[in-house]
């Protein structure tokens, strides 16, 4: 019985210690520590460590029910992450570009600029992004439209480089070639109130190479681009010429051509083989008229020239977008095209100076290239919208277009026909005319200028004269702008 009493004695003693124990931690593992290794750093991490080993083993054995509830709201997050980099954006904004626009004609070398051009141009842009399986992808579209600014120049030359034949004069005596009569002009005038209107259409992938933090998107699509421009108030010179001379000196002067006409309808040319020798008349007729061919001065009122020019065609480009901070962004474009050529011109041919059409340069899709580069620097506003900065530079090039040339059927048999009636029309006295057709087109005896438009009507088909890689040209133009971009 004393033994029992005792027994009990010590387990009432162990429940009334053992929790104080507990509570100060220094029995935790069962043994004695004292108080310099209870505090001791490494002890204390590794009861730490001990705790995370059972947290841990804890974790381990209900790992499948854990997951399951923590896996959904990690994925909705991710989720919520993903569709911030797909949806709709939109971008505007407004530019001041300024431009030129040349074309030269290989066969007469004749060059044609508008130099100085101011374009106002609107443009939007809009896309949608979304994720073409696990890949990023991204469609967009974008206008722009532009007004001409002010007035700019147009010099339409063949003076400085070339010329464009008018006829070759021959010795009827002895059918010997004396010269061609080459016609010359500069012609100067104003350009105002052109118009422009640019599309294009795209594919991307958005973000396919990353760079540290830029980020790199391919994209192709097609591109085009119309302008049209007018030139008012012409003024010229025109210069018909007979033959020409260099000096020693390296100069090259060139006689006007001056025409003497005979009572029986023949025609002759003032000529001289040296710059010394004077200019004569040969021959045993009185002449009737003398003219100086078409050497004069002119100014064309209203317009006088319109040219309405297209490059349209696929394209290959490389966005490259840089992130400074979450607020700060540069972005650059480089962007290669094949495009088409075609323009469309009408020049006064006639002296009413009403015509259709004058010209249509064209050239295949892929026959022309464009270069565009852009350089914007973008900054936030709000989470959603951001103020953009930026420089724009386009050059399309042509080489080889393909050049007609249509010719007004009216005006030139108008002509063909008072010739051979002859008589006064309209004021112009046309002289004594001709018996048959025949007659007026002798090559001796016959008119010249008959002969001139009936070859015409023969070399070019339906009054439309061909010529096969005639015309290069060139369209350059670099610009300021300011937008707004904006994301959904």
């Amino acid at each position: 019985m004393k033994k029992n009493n005792n027994y009990w004695l010590f387990v009432i003693c162990s429940l009334f210690f053992t929790p104080v124990a507990y509570g100060e931690g220094t029995y935790y593992n069962g043994n004695y520590q004292s108080p310099q290794q209870r505090y001791n750093t490494n002890g204390y991490y590794n009861n730490y460590s001990n705790q995370q080993n059972s947290y841990n083993n804890y974790y381990s054995g209900y790992q499948p029910q854990y997951q399951q509830q923590i896996q959904q709201p990690v994925a909705t997050k991710q989720n919520k992450s993903n569709s911030n980099q797909t949806g709709f954006y939109l971008s505007g904004g407004v530019s001041r570009e300024t431009s030129m626009w040349q074309f030269e004609m290989n066969n007469s070398k004749s060059i044609l600029h508008y130099d100085n051009v101011d374009w106002n141009i609107f443009d939007v842009n809009a896309g949608y992004k979304f994720n073409m399986g696990s890949t990023p992808a991204q469609v967009d579209f974008g206008l722009k439209v532009g007004m001409q600014s002010g007035e700019s120049t147009m010099v339409d030359d063949d003076v400085t480089n070339g010329g464009y034949f008018i006829t070759q004069w021959i010795d009827s005596g002895t059918a010997d070639v004396i010269g061609d009569q080459i016609g010359h002009a500069l012609s100067v005038g104003t350009s105002s109130g052109g118009s422009m209107l640019g599309f294009n259409i795209g594919f991307g992938l958005t973000d396919f190479f990353k760079w540290g933090n830029a980020k790199i998107t391919p994209s192709i699509g097609y591109r085009s681009l119309n302008y049209k421009l007018e030139t008012k108030d012409n003024y010229g010179l025109s210069v018909d010429t007979a033959n020409c001379f260099t000096l020693p000196t390296g100069e090259v002067q060139c006689d006007a051509a001056i025409v003497v006409h005979y009572s029986d309808k023949s025609s002759q040319i003032l000529w001289r083989d040296t710059i010394t020798s004077p200019m004569e008349i040969v021959g045993t007729l009185d002449p009737e008229s003398v003219d100086t061919g078409g050497t004069y001065y002119y100014k064309q009122p209203g317009v006088s020239h319109s040219y309405d020019v297209t490059w349209a065609g696929p394209y290959a480009a490389v966005d490259i977008r840089y992130d400074i901070n979450k607020n700060n962004s540069v972005n650059g474009r480089i962007e290669l095209g094949l495009p088409s050529y075609t323009a469309t011109g009408d020049q006064p041919y006639r002296s009413d100076w009403q015509h259709p059409k004058s010209v249509e340069d064209t050239a295949g899709m892929g026959s022309a290239t464009h270069l565009g580069l852009l350089a914007n620097w973008n900054t936030s506003l709000t989470d959603y919208i951001m103020l953009s900065f930026g420089l724009t530079y386009d050059y399309y090039s042509v080489s080889g277009a393909d050049a007609k040339t249509y010719l007004n059927q009216n005006y030139y048999m108008t002509i063909y026909n008072n010739l051979l009636s002859g008589g006064v029309i309209n004021g112009t006295d046309w002289g004594a005319g001709y018996a048959t057709e025949a007659d007026m087109l002798n090559p001796t005896t016959g008119s010249q200028t008959a002969i001139n438009i009936k070859s015409l009507e023969t070399t070019c088909p339906g009054w439309v004269c061909t010529a096969k890689s005639e015309v290069d040209s060139i369209y350059k133009s670099m610009g300021i702008r300011v937008g707004l971009n904006a994301k959904f």
